[in-house]
């Protein structure tokens, strides 16, 4: 599989990841507000709190997973982390940072309107 079609799939996974989030998000800010406007509002703050969240977590785990590794693997016990394992790690590290990058742009796009 080449490289542009990978990255394809992974955005596309991920704008409906994110769709998906928006929209839960914005049924649970409706039932509690019951306003539109200040739906918009707690939406777009929302939004850039979980886009954040999911950036900083992805990151993270990018960053750290051989560290992750290291550390569970003296704590609790667990089977070493092969080259395998750190690169399944750092794909679902890319998610959650393509997620999260989606969702930050629609909080900003929620905050505009």
């Amino acid at each position: 599989m080449g490289r542009g079609r990978y990255a394809l799939e992974v955005g596309a996974s991920c704008l409906v990841y994110a769709l998906i989030i928006t929209g839960v998000t914005l049924v649970v800010i409706l039932v509690f507000t019951q306003q539109i406007h200040t739906a918009v509002l707690y939406l777009s703050y929302g939004l850039l709190l979980e886009g954040g969240g999911a950036l900083i977590s992805g990151g993270a785990a990018a960053s750290f997973s051989p560290v992750i590794g290291k550390l569970g693997e003296s704590v609790f016990h667990s089977a070493s982390w092969d080259a395998k394992r750190v690169r399944e790690a750092e794909k679902q590290a890319r998610v959650w940072i393509v997620t999260g990058a989606f969702l930050f742009a629609f909080g900003l796009l929620v905050s505009s309107l």
